[in-house]
């Protein structure tokens, strides 16, 4: 018996037992965290699903994790935990019996019977919980047969599709760049012609451009709606959008050049419009654990390239000099060199330094801000080296400014604002007399770019969540003298912050 035939043979004895005004089964993947509804009893009026998060509420830990049964006898008792308690409704369903399949001590996922109010008695919930224990061979080996499809993307995506629900999205358009690969692992070719991803609740595709197909095919098994030259985008997005169902909003992807979007909205007259930092941007503000262990060797290998910068400072060599050994020693750890700002003496004083051939001079004090790309994600380490003896005044400043770091990394836990963090740098160096002198927010995110959100200003009311990353890069800049900027990659903990880097703050001072 197929998996489908068994799903609909339990919902006939579900009948018998009872009544089902709406019977589904959904089956979950436990290391992917999805769950699928696989079959329903109304397809048309509440069709099968595509995979969606097993998320951290109080109803998916008690049931598709912990194992229990959920049992609503009102439509209030239920719909505090259904986002699509008001379609469920439209059937004729107020009360829920969501009962877990439990084989070998794990989740495989759920029978769920949707009926009138007050259906779920003592009597009738064990009936539906005795079948299942009397079919579980069967029903556990039906459920595993179920293809979901999972990968890191695949979940990205159920995340994404729960998060419009949440904002009141229908459609997502993301242009190539870091939205999009960081949901699909794919940024096709970008120019003049419009090559858009288009996400909706039950399905998404590209509109792309011929030339261009057949190499991101290779890439991705997205359906395309395909266009060429010789007659324009126009015809393909319009059978885009019709396939997409209904379309009263729509949230752009920021970076989405300006025509293309325009061609968007044109083809979308009257539909309310948002940026896509609410939708993929609000997911990956937390980074998951791959992520962060991408984030980390990324540390691991800019502390690398800090220290064959220092080992290469001596009188005589160029800021450029140094920013060679560096990206040498990125690309020798299989990195891309992304930025490597050396400012040497007076240039410290100009926080975005264009590195040059000023020649390094006995008692230069150098900020070295340096950063590299591997596996999609970043790093941004910056740290202080002076050739020779220490200028006047340096010890106390780097202090100060080591001071505003360490400030800055205690006030990290979660609940706490990001204009709190901002503060709590800014008052240290305020305090000892330097607030003039620095002359820049106290840090930004990093992950799949090496600036974005959350941004740590002094008006960004961000709140901060476990699995944000970002940097705390204080700095102070005394014109004509030098400047100090010293910087940590933190990621935050359920009780503070992780600092990716080992790398001490301490002044290199080389012979």
């Amino acid at each position: 018996m197929t998996p489908t035939a068994l799903f609909a043979d339990l919902h006939r004895e579900a009948i018998a037992l009872g009544g089902a005004r709406l019977f589904t089964v959904s089956v979950q993947d436990n290391a992917a965290g999805l769950a699928l509804r696989a079959y329903t009893s109304d397809p048309a009026a509440y069709p099968l699903s595509v995979p969606k998060p097993i998320q951290q509420d109080d109803w998916s830990r008690r049931v598709l994790i912990e194992g229990q049964p959920f049992i609503a006898n009102t439509t209030a008792e239920f719909a505090p935990y259904f986002f699509d308690h008001a379609q469920i409704n439209a059937l004729g369903c107020h009360s829920a019996a969501n009962l877990p399949v439990v084989d070998g001590g794990q989740v495989l996922g759920t029978l769920n019977i949707l009926d009138v109010e007050g259906h779920f008695t003592p009597d009738r919930v064990a009936a539906l919980q005795a079948m299942i224990a009397r079919r579980l061979p069967e029903i556990a080996a039906a459920m595993r047969s179920v293809p979901m499809g999972a990968s890191v993307f695949a979940a990205r995506l159920a995340r994404l599709r729960v998060r419009m629900v949440e904002a009141g999205v229908d459609l997502v358009a993301l242009a190539p760049g870091a939205h999009l690969r960081w949901l699909v692992g794919v940024s096709p070719f970008a120019d003049e012609r419009p090559c858009v991803a288009l996400i909706g609740h039950r399905g998404a595709g590209f509109l792309m451009p011929r030339l261009n197909a057949d190499d991101v095919r290779q890439h991705t098994d997205w359906p395309f709606w395909e266009w060429g030259d010789d007659a324009g985008p126009g015809a393909a997005l319009a059978e885009a959008l019709a396939s997409l169902g209904p379309i009263g909003s729509i949230s752009l992807d920021e970076t989405m050049r300006a025509d293309h979007a325009l061609l968007l909205i044109d083809a979308l007259p009257g539909v309310t419009r948002s940026f896509a930092a609410t939708t993929v941007g609000h997911l990956r503000l937390r980074k998951d654990a791959a992520e962060i262990a991408a984030l980390r060797e990324n540390a691991r290998i800019a502390d690398k390239a800090q220290a064959a910068l220092r080992a290469a400072i001596r009188p005589g060599v160029t800021e450029e000099d140094l920013a060679e050994a560096a990206r040498a020693a990125f690309i020798a750890e299989g990195a891309v060199p992304e930025f490597t700002i050396v400012g040497a003496g007076a240039n410290g004083a100009f926080p975005h330094h264009h590195t040059g051939q000023t020649v390094v001079q006995p008692g230069d004090a150098l900020v070295c801000d340096i950063g590299a790309r591997k596996d999609g994600y970043y790093s941004d380490i910056t740290r202080m080296a002076v050739c020779g003896p220490l200028p006047e005044g340096y010890a106390e400043v780097h202090a100060v400014v080591d001071a505003a770091v360490a400030a800055a990394l205690a006030a990290i836990r979660p609940g706490v604002r990001a204009r709190d963090i901002d503060a709590a740098a800014r008052g240290v160096i305020t305090a000892a007399g330097y607030g003039d002198y620095f002359t820049h927010r106290t840090g930004h995110g990093v992950g799949q770019e090496i600036h974005e959100p959350p941004y740590i200003t002094g008006v960004s009311d961000v709140v901060l969540e476990p699995g944000m990353v970002f940097t705390i890069e204080p700095g102070i800049y005394l014109p004509g003298r030098f400047g100090i900027r010293l910087e940590e990659i933190a990621v935050v903990t359920e009780t503070g912050c992780e600092i990716l880097s080992t790398l001490s703050r301490a002044v290199h001072v080389a012979s």
